[in-house]
């Protein structure tokens, strides 16, 4: 199914048409099934809690889904249903039954593991929902996170002068109050305070705004932490 047929039939169903609900429901429920068996990492049915929580996510992923925001909706599904799925599993204290089996220890190194992959994917979950949120705040100044990267310097002097602008653009609460307001960078205000050439500037407008953002949610831990290694080129 194209992209835009998705997009108009979401449309419908979020201006109330339930029957074409059903009918996208039905239409990709292998997928669904396909998403649950690759984030458990082993093949589920429907009679799985898994999978009627991922059914729960498809439905939300309807609900809330946006278009203008530059992500396509099996995308958008996939990062729904991982992060229902690690909240299950956390919920549930999934991973601690699989210390057991038969009344049996299971290996300790695969309890081990198990615990392991556990964890890779409460990060992977909370990265997501970092994105998810940066994503939200970049729309706003038209900015897709997709396109971040074509926007980015490829210099690591370049990504250190940028990140420099953006912590000192920071420290003038003005400045961000105007960013907010206009959504668009206040180029001319910024330069009266600020020694830094327009050219630079201009070139990176759309990146130096995502660090800005990024920078002012220190909850974004893993978004922060990625920033600042890409930045200043240290190992991840």
């Amino acid at each position: 199914m194209k992209q835009e047929d998705i997009e108009h039939i979401i449309n419908e169903i979020q201006k109330g048409n339930e029957l074409r609900r059903e009918q996208l429901i039905q239409y990709y429920q292998p997928y669904i099934l396909s998403v649950v068996g690759k984030v458990c990492n082993k093949f589920k049915t429907w009679n799985d809690d898994e999978a009627s929580i991922a059914l729960i996510a498809f439905n939300r992923a309807i609900d809330t889904y946006d278009p203008q925001k530059g992500r396509t909706f099996l995308n958008y599904v996939y990062l729904i249903i991982h992060r229902e799925l690690v909240d299950f599993f956390r919920r549930e204290n999934h991973y601690q039954n699989l210390m057991k089996k038969g009344d049996k220890l299971l290996e300790a190194n695969h309890v081990k593991e198990s615990v392991k992959q556990y964890h890779q994917d409460q990060r992977i979950n909370n990265i997501a929902a970092e994105i998810i949120d940066l994503d939200d705040q970049l729309s706003q100044f038209y900015i897709r996170f997709e396109e971040l990267e074509a926007h980015s310097p490829k210099q690591k002097r370049t990504r250190k002068k940028v990140l420099n602008i953006a912590e000192e653009f920071i420290q003038r609460d003005t400045l961000v109050e105007q960013l907010f307001n206009r959504k668009q960078f206040p180029m001319k205000e910024f330069l009266k305070v600020a020694n830094y050439r327009v050219k630079t500037i201009e070139k990176y407008r759309k990146y130096i705004i995502a660090i800005i953002i990024i920078l002012l949610h220190p909850e974004w831990k893993n978004l922060q932490t990625f920033l600042r290694n890409k930045v200043r080129g240290e190992k991840k």
